[in-house]
């Protein structure tokens, strides 16, 4: 692999989330944005003069959740279960869009915001949460959710939707499919809103972890959370280790760059632990055992300035 830079991340937030995931920056209103999926749990964290984090707001929607991104309109849009959602920021919650797939079947798991404000969202099967329960490959999908509400699905074959995100240009589409442990390319058309040209970048192998959330930097490198290693791991866009980003509990699940000046790495964490049979393979649907909430740092928000810069989030333009 050559040579690679090790740094180490701190605990910014010690909100001891049971899933913690999707990182996002609001630069309009200097804040990160995250969820804890499991309960339905989203927070709000600024920064003092010193530069330490605190959690300034939360909300409880009392239900699964798996991303939530600003809103131009106000407010916030939430994905869950197959349904997007808009919050207001007085928690008034609406249904916003509905995607064309079997609930009992799949649930979203991940989605971000192109630079037209169009959110794209990945599902997973649900069947990883019935231990023992044989994963049928390729049941979920990727769609992008227009500002009108429609609901298009752009990729299909998916069986883990997670990390996604675009080459500072635009011209480049991310994607990470866990259950294939691959980050892949695709040629990304901005006027349009399609992908095309499918190709891999990173694969990881079984004892390698596995690849979750992601985020790229303004050098258009690939900063990958690899769950069960307690790790961020940068690529160069060809797939080249760069950097190491070492976090002090194993389950790390995403990143995002944030702050003023956009150079802090935000990293979420969760508190279940990954059981052998996942990290090794994910042929079958297995138990997230919860780790004690004593355990120091697990399920927290962990920070890093890695000597990168990156973009904040687009608003949802719905």
């Amino acid at each position: 692999m050559g040579k690679f830079t090790e740094l180490e991340a701190t605990l910014a937030v010690d909100c001891q989330d049971i899933i913690g995931e999707g990182p996002a920056w609001d630069p309009a209103r200097g804040r990160i944005l995250w969820c804890d999926n499991s309960v339905g749990l989203i927070h709000e964290a600024r920064s003092n003069r010193a530069n330490s984090w605190h959690e300034t707001r939360h909300w409880t929607l009392n239900r699964p959740i798996a991303a939530a991104v600003p809103r131009s309109a106000g407010g916030l849009v939430v994905a869950s279960g197959v349904e997007i959602l808009t919050l207001s920021d007085a928690g008034d919650i609406r249904s916003f869009a509905h995607l064309d797939a079997d609930p009992q079947s799949v649930k979203l798991n991940d989605a971000k915001c192109d630079s037209r404000g169009r959110l794209w969202a990945g599902t997973r099967d649900t069947d990883f949460g019935m231990p023992g329960r044989k994963i049928t490959p390729g049941r979920a999908a990727l769609y992008r959710v227009d500002p009108d509400g429609a609901a298009v699905k752009m990729l299909t074959g998916v069986t883990l939707s997670n990390g996604l995100d675009w080459s500072p240009d635009g011209s480049v589409f991310y994607f990470i499919d866990t259950y294939s442990r691959t980050v892949d390319a695709f040629d990304f058309d901005i006027d349009q809103g399609s992908i095309s040209h499918r190709r891999n970048v990173v694969t990881l192998y079984s004892d390698e972890g596995l690849p979750d959330g992601m985020t790229v930097d303004r050098a258009g490198n690939l900063w990958v959370a690899i769950a069960g290693m307690g790790e961020i791991r940068c690529y160069s866009p060809k797939g080249s280790l760069l950097t190491r980003v070492k976090v002090a509990t194993p389950t790390v699940t995403s990143c995002a760059f944030g702050g003023i000046a956009g150079t802090d790495l935000f990293i979420t964490t969760a508190r279940v632990r990954l059981p052998a049979i996942a990290l090794s393979g994910l042929t079958q649907g297995f138990s997230l055992e919860v780790g004690d909430s004593s355990e120091p740092g697990a399920g927290g928000l962990y920070v890093c300035q890695p000597g990168a810069t990156g973009l904040p989030a687009y608003d949802f333009a719905g």
